[in-house]
């Protein structure tokens, strides 16, 4: 017998050999995916312990959230309108340095909820307190890979001894790969202007003894290029990791907007993954991305939100949705990012950035039942003529009525299974508010 027995859905797959069932079904034993097909050819024995009718409504896989820093949203409105370097260095650095243990858990509950309401099954994290939010992780039910970014500015810097890089050890002692493999552990370089080569590979060699996925912020902006070039005669931030060989294990380097020709293909070459916050760095006013460059070489694109204190939302719809205009009017071609091709940034790309493709991404017999349900009775979604169109171009994360991973459901009709959300947002407010104010 099925645990779980979805039935009358339209059925995003992601899956190219069949992206779109329409009067689909998919059966969920064990945390996995049994079977993902039309009605007619349901298997017989469909019995389950709880059918869910989604006719009219659109199934598609989670989506994945490759960069965020997710405690961050207790500063969600904190610091808003500025230039990076102002907004990181005379702002978000000093209240960062002051966050207590308490109020970091408190923002990593809170986000972690908004993610689940909003359709995000999985998340990239890079932040503080990690093995902490990896118990966080672990209580909720989410997916995760988390990191510690190393910040080395200070010439008496020891490795050894960096707060960074003894949370990063106990994340893989720990936690790598707890929750029936949900958790992993990251490595992490803060990035090229926060640290210095001998640093990068010391955590290079780290990854590559462990087998982990390095998360790096890359290219952000113009000031960080031209600077690095400056420092590191006349390279880039790529070139400079590429010549360090960073590249030579699995890398998901967020944000990617300065990147030259010679930096793709160099990103191509080592099949880096860029991690794409179109929302961030709009609102930063770091530029655009060159997306559909990046995707012709072959990089493997994914989506992320960054923090909310630079974004102000966990809603990866939107970056989905932003990803896909931002390509078209940047080129001025409507054809540049298709609406599948942006959802595949949210899902299969991102599992993929995250080494998890063979988990998650899509709807598929033997893969993870990472999944959400969107609510395509309402006004903004019909009619349902394309349910990938819909997805992308109509869909918010309020659309969002199920969330599973792992076949297990972890918010539904506005309920969450696994949060105390009164207590959540409550936290935020006593533990967390008051800190970044300064009271």
């Amino acid at each position: 017998m099925l645990d779980i027995l979805i039935k009358n859905a339209a059925i995003i797959t992601m899956d190219d050999s069949r992206p779109v069932i329409n009067g689909g079904c998919l059966g969920i034993l064990d945390g996995k995916i049994g079977f993902v097909c039309s009605e007619h050819d349901m298997p017989r024995g469909g019995e389950a312990r709880r059918i869910i009718d989604a006719r009219g409504n659109i199934v598609m896989p989670g989506l994945i959230n490759a960069h965020a820093h997710t405690a961050m949203c207790v500063m969600r409105g904190f610091a808003d309108d500025m230039r990076l370097d102002k907004w990181l260095f005379e702002h978000i650095f000093p209240v960062e340095a002051r966050l207590s243990e308490q109020a970091v858990c408190a923002g990593v509950r809170l986000g972690i909820a908004e993610m689940l309401a909003s359709g995000t099954t999985s998340f990239s994290d890079m932040y503080f307190f990690e093995p902490k939010a990896a118990q966080i992780v672990l209580e909720t039910g989410i997916r995760a890979n988390l990191c510690n970014g190393v910040i080395a500015l200070d010439e008496s810097y020891e490795f050894e001894r960096d707060r960074a890089i003894t949370e990063i050890k106990e994340l893989i002692a720990n936690w790598h790969n707890a929750g029936n493999g949900r958790i992993k552990a990251d490595a992490s370089i803060h990035g090229e202007y926060t640290s210095s080569p001998w640093v990068w590979r010391k955590l290079h060699a780290l990854a590559a003894e462990h087998g982990l996925v390095t998360q790096l912020h890359l290219s952000e902006t113009k000031k960080e290029v031209d600077e690095c070039r400056i420092r590191r005669g006349g390279r880039t931030p790529a070139r400079a990791f590429f010549d360090e060989g960073i590249f030579d294990t699995p890398v998901l380097a967020a944000h990617g907007v300065w990147l030259t020709d010679e930096d793709m293909d160099l990103l191509a070459e080592k099949r880096v993954s860029i991690a794409h916050c179109p929302v961030s760095n709009l609102k930063l006013a770091s530029g655009i991305a060159k997306v559909r460059q990046l995707l012709e070489r072959g990089v493997n694109v994914c989506l992320g939100t960054d923090g909310c204190a630079s974004n102000n939302s966990h809603d990866l719809f939107e970056e989905v949705k932003l990803a896909a205009l931002l390509a078209k009017g940047s080129t001025l071609d409507p054809t540049a990012v298709p609406a599948y091709q942006a959802l595949r940034m949210a899902t299969v790309n991102g599992a993929r950035a995250q080494g998890r493709e063979n988990e998650i991404g899509m709807l598929k017999s033997g893969f993870d039942a990472d999944l959400i349900m969107l609510d395509a009775q309402k006004a903004n979604m019909r009619p349902l003529y394309d349910p990938v169109s819909t997805a992308v171009y109509s869909a918010r994360g309020s659309e969002v009525r199920l969330t599973m991973v792992q076949g297990r459901v972890l918010y539904e009709n506005g309920e969450f299974t696994t949060i105390d959300i009164e207590k959540t947002l409550r936290d935020a407010d006593e533990l967390a508010a008051p800190i970044v104010q300064g009271k």
